[in-house]
């Protein structure tokens, strides 16, 4: 029963992902055989059929049901993400065959799922179940997660049952949708960067220090006080500060160098922890409240820096991994700097606690400063010289982009509901469950879940699926939320919490990566900080009408409505991200596996010849006469506006030399649009030779189409081919390679020399007239 609910759990979500369903039947299994005589085994001693078996043959058959099963994955195993299926029943089967050949259950977890003990004979046995007790083996193994009576297809599951669930609905996405050609080495590849490593580690170094400060003050201010209240107003006026920081400085951001800024920002920060020392160690706490606003208003600046920065530090196709590497080592440093900052201040003073605090800012700072000092684009600001963003300006550039309003508007909704949750589920843990004492755990298993998706999310390379994912995960999120509010055992009440951290972690990663694709350069940096004040307004809200909701409802009822805000924002998102928009084209990473055979990357083109609108012949040096060349191939009409779009972000953003050139058989309407805003030549390749040297097909109904990068030694650098009339690649690929090109010329300098006066006068020479 439980793979036949994870199939069709997998099938909705690969549709809703955008896969087509109808390619499982191209999926060939070995040994089919296998399962049929599993499933005949377990008909014939689970059903009315089991009259004419001889009751102690049920253990042994069962055992030997399961061995078929096995058997079947294992002579399967290089099927796509069936090893997970096979590791949740390989689980299952260790807690079986230790405990007779039956699966121990959890008599509380039974009844929580609104089953009867009724139904277990004296000796504890109902069919495959035994009663678990002192004796049993690998309980832990066992069937102990309750799904409550109020959720639909209650019942008990074990953790096998869980991996079982995932892996197959892993399996049908897998089976469903094509190969990426992105392996777990291409996934960690962003690591090989010394810019990025720079970026996460500073940025690791200065989040630990963040939830340093806040548990340390935290922890020492309930223990000089007792007073919820000053813990309180110390955790307000940070969220306050970060929302007025963010607001502050966003017109500032891409007008100041990436690291410079980080460098900048870190020093102050440092300052402020500084500051905190003498008055913690008097014990005066208003002002130690105050700096901690101070600092948090400045850390409201690192966030969308290097969210900014990233892009200019990665080359294109490493973007999304590149994001969830970054998003997962700030999950880690959550758990790891709430640690420290309570252990620090609970063994030594908060004075420790601070002064461990500072040196994480300085050793951050000094990581920024040093990177900052070398050339590169990641050392220029983003906005060109002399230039001003305004507020204003942010603002409509969030407003009149669909998928940035989309991903605003959703996210802040979904962060009060939050907000909500983070106040209110405590109480649901000491009314549900009796445990008063289970923050800190609750905020270690929601870390955990976001760690766990986190680095997930770095295989995903189509853009439409990341907008669908959005809406998926918050819908997600309310689906855990609704079973916690319902739980009454422990077990499933973290799991819950486990899965609500899972879908949000997918939802940070792919936020990140659609506003760098859909948000031009020059304003990347400012917008993230909007976003990311209005978001953190979202969650003061949500902690500001907790304690109304509180008063008003039970714990499960509180949560229920957390449950309803999730549900809310998933359609919210769906509305919004779901289907075309935002200009900035489809895909979110394009894999190496896609170039086919025929214009293959790094290697000279072959001759072609092309015709301007007087028919004059242009050949390919001359097209590189200058520099590089960027190749747009018009196929047939289709999303031409979202590539006109590009096309103007390609024509801003190329460095002088480069020529941009929109190429077509014949009639183009995407060349016409082109060359009627002045963004791109426009020539007619009539013999299809430009085509052919590029491996795309071309023809009166082809819609084949591609955008290539040709270097100045007519070598093709980069190649993007499809033949959607949707998919299209963002500007930021293109740009971000022939950047790459660019840093391949050497550095020449001038250096400039001052004479100082001669110690002896200089005399005229002879006159050789």
């Amino acid at each position: 029963m439980v793979v036949g609910l994870a199939f069709v759990l997998g099938l909705a979500v690969a549709w809703a992902l955008g896969a087509n369903p109808a390619r499982l039947a191209d999926v060939r299994f070995r040994g089919s055989l296998l399962v049929f005589a599993a499933l005949a085994i377990q008909i014939a001693i689970y059903t009315s059929l089991n009259a004419h078996v001889p009751a102690a043959w049920d253990a042994p058959l069962h055992v030997i049901s399961y061995l078929l099963l096995i058997c079947f994955l294992l002579v399967n195993v290089r099927v796509p993400a069936f090893w997970l299926v096979g590791f949740g029943l390989l689980s299952n089967v260790a807690v079986i065959f230790s405990n007779g050949g039956r699966m121990p259950v959890s008599g509380d977890a039974w009844r929580a799922a609104g089953k009867s003990l009724s139904v277990f004979n004296s000796e504890g046995i109902s069919d495959n179940n035994v009663l678990a007790n002192a004796d049993t083996h690998l309980r832990w193994l066992s069937d102990i997660f309750a799904v409550p009576t109020q959720v639909p297809l209650a019942s008990v599951l074990s953790i096998g049952d869980v991996m079982m669930v995932i892996g197959m609905v892993a399996f049908v996405y897998r089976a469903c949708t094509p190969a990426t050609g992105t392996s777990t080495m291409q996934v960690l590849k962003p690591l090989r960067s010394v810019a990025f490593r720079r970026v996460v580690a500073g940025r690791l170094v200065s989040s630990v220090g963040d939830w340093l400060t806040q548990a340390a003050c935290v922890t020492w201010i309930y223990e000089s006080t007792r007073s919820v209240g000053l813990v309180s107003a110390f955790l307000a006026t940070r969220m306050v500060g970060y929302a007025l920081g963010g607001i502050i400085s966003a017109p500032m951001l891409d007008r100041i160098p990436g690291f410079k800024a980080l460098s900048v920002v870190e020093t102050m920060r440092g300052g402020c922890t500084l500051a905190m020392i003498p008055f913690a160690a008097a014990g005066q706490i208003w002002p130690v409240v105050l700096l901690g606003a101070v600092s948090a208003m400045l850390s409201s600046a690192t966030s969308p820096t290097a969210q900014g920065l990233i892009p200019d530090v990665l080359p294109a196709e490493q973007l999304q991994a590149g994001n969830a590497i970054h998003q997962m080592a700030r999950s880690l440093t959550s758990v790891v700097g709430a640690l420290v900052g309570g252990f620090a201040v609970a063994e030594f003073s908060i004075q420790v606690a601070l002064a461990v605090d500072l040196a994480t800012f300085c050793v951050a700072a000094i990581l920024y400063r040093r990177f900052a000092r070398r050339g590169g684009p990641e050392s220029q600001p983003r906005a060109a010289p002399g230039s001003r963003v305004s507020r204003r300006e942010l603002m409509r550039a969030i407003l009149l982009n669909r998928v940035v309003f989309g991903l605003a508007a959703s996210f802040t909704l979904v962060t009060l509901a939050i907000g909500i949750m983070n106040s209110d589920v405590s109480r649901a843990f000491d009314q549900q469950l009796g445990n008063r004492h289970a923050y800190g755990y609750i905020l270690a298993v929601i870390s955990a879940g976001y760690v766990c998706s986190e680095i997930l999310t770095g295989y995903m390379r189509s853009q439409s699926v990341a907008r669908r994912s959005v809406g998926l995960a918050f819908m997600a999120s309310g689906a855990a939320a609704f079973v916690l509010s319902y739980a009454t055992t422990v077990p499933i009440a973290y799991l819950a919490l486990f899965l609500f951290g899972a879908a949000d972690g997918i939802t940070e990663v792919v936020r990140d990566s659609l506003i760098q694709l859909n948000t031009q350069r020059s304003v990347r940096s400012g917008v993230f900080a909007v976003v990311n004040s209005v978001q953190t307004v979202g969650m003061i809200i949500g902690l500001a009408v907790a304690p109304l909701v509180a008063d008003r409802f039970t714990s499960g009822t509180s949560l229920r409505i957390v449950a309803l805000g999730c549900v809310t924002s998933g359609l919210l998102a769906g509305v919004c991200l779901v289907g075309r928009g935002g200009g900035a084209g489809e895909m979110l990473q394009v894999a190496a596996a896609e170039v086919p055979a025929g214009g293959e990357l790094d290697a000279a083109v072959a001759a072609f010849e092309l015709r301007d609108c007087d028919g004059a012949k242009v050949a390919p040096g001359e097209l590189t006469a200058n520099g590089a060349a960027v190749l747009v191939l018009a196929g047939r009409a289709g999303g031409d506006e979202e590539r006109v779009a590009m096309l103007r972000e390609l024509a801003e953003g190329l460095p002088a030399g480069t020529r941009l050139v929109v190429v077509s058989k014949s009639r183009s309407r995407l060349g016409e649009q082109a060359k009627a805003v002045r963004v791109a030549d426009w020539l007619r390749d009539p013999g299809g030779t430009c085509f052919a040297a590029l491996g795309v097909p071309c023809g009166r109904r082809a819609a084949d189409a591609g955008v290539f990068v040709i270097d100045g030694d007519g070598v093709l650098r980069l190649a993007y081919r499809t033949s959607s009339t949707e998919e299209w690649i963002p500007a930021a690929f293109v740009l971000s390679r022939v950047r790459r090109l660019l840093s391949a010329v050497p550095d020449i300098r001038v250096l400039r020399t001052q004479l100082g006066a001669a110690e002896a006068p200089v005399l005229p020479g002879p006159d050789l007239a």
